[in-house]
């Protein structure tokens, strides 16, 4: 047997060996001060009286900007649309909810990103059923349609929209979800309670102007939607930086 051989072919094998468990070793030591930071900050929200009432979500994958299109209905249409419809036979949800996506059918307003938005609130006498702008899971906000119904007939259509467009070809890093409330704490006054109801992903049309391959078009961003239990909502801009 080759002596020198084999010795040379041991050592090979003992340096990858060492080389796997360092990187094991880096790997969990990364994990464990991942965790400590959020903890760390779990503290920090707590000491600031931010209290948490909704389960956090996952910090998501690198995203892209979506490219949206502003649209306008057509008000002659919907107004003919009303005008001609046939009396809801029940005041049940469902059959609320058949009505309203009967309507937007009729309207061309029914679309493949068009989605109930329950619970449907009830007023005075009035429904109203809403709809989401919904992109690949993520709603666009300040996009919707508002279906108010009164005595069986949908009385009002009011639509605030967006239509999804391309997304851009880079991807940006997401902050944590609880990284984005620690982006509330230097305007919040630590000794008022802020407690935190629900907390998703979303895009928000930016209030700049979209970039020149879109001249009619507008820029959604990535945002964090937090909404207190007063039921006021604040965005957190999305991309780390």
């Amino acid at each position: 047997m080759d002596w020198t051989k084999a010795k040379n072919i041991l050592i090979i094998a003992l340096l990858v060996t060492n080389l796997m468990l360092l990187g094991v070793y880096a790997l969990r030591a990364a994990q464990r001060n991942g965790d400590n930071d959020e903890e760390t900050q779990r503290r920090i929200l707590t000491e600031y009286n931010v209290f948490l009432e909704t389960e956090i979500p996952r910090r998501p994958a690198p995203m892209a900007v979506l490219f949206v299109r502003p649209e306008t209905e057509d008000a002659a249409l919907i107004e003919k649309a009303l005008s001609e419809q046939t009396p809801i036979p029940d005041d049940g949800l469902e059959a609320l909810l058949n009505a309203a996506n009967d309507l937007l059918e009729r309207c061309g307003l029914m679309t493949e990103n068009t989605k109930p938005a329950p619970p449907f609130e009830t007023n005075g006498g009035t429904t109203v059923i809403r709809y989401r702008d919904v992109f690949d899971g993520i709603p666009i906000e300040e996009s919707h349609i508002l279906c108010a119904i009164e005595a069986g007939r949908i009385v009002r259509l009011s639509r605030k929209w967006y239509t999804p467009l391309e997304l851009n070809d880079t991807k940006g890093e997401i902050l944590g979800p609880i990284e984005a409330l620690m982006r509330l704490l230097p305007e919040k006054d630590k000794d008022e309670p802020f407690v935190v109801k629900n907390m998703e992903l979303v895009y928000r049309v930016s209030p700049e102007r979209p970039v020149a391959e879109f001249p009619v078009g507008d820029t959604a961003l990535p945002a964090w939607k937090i909404t207190d239990n007063k039921g006021t909502v604040t965005y957190i801009a999305a991309y780390a930086q």
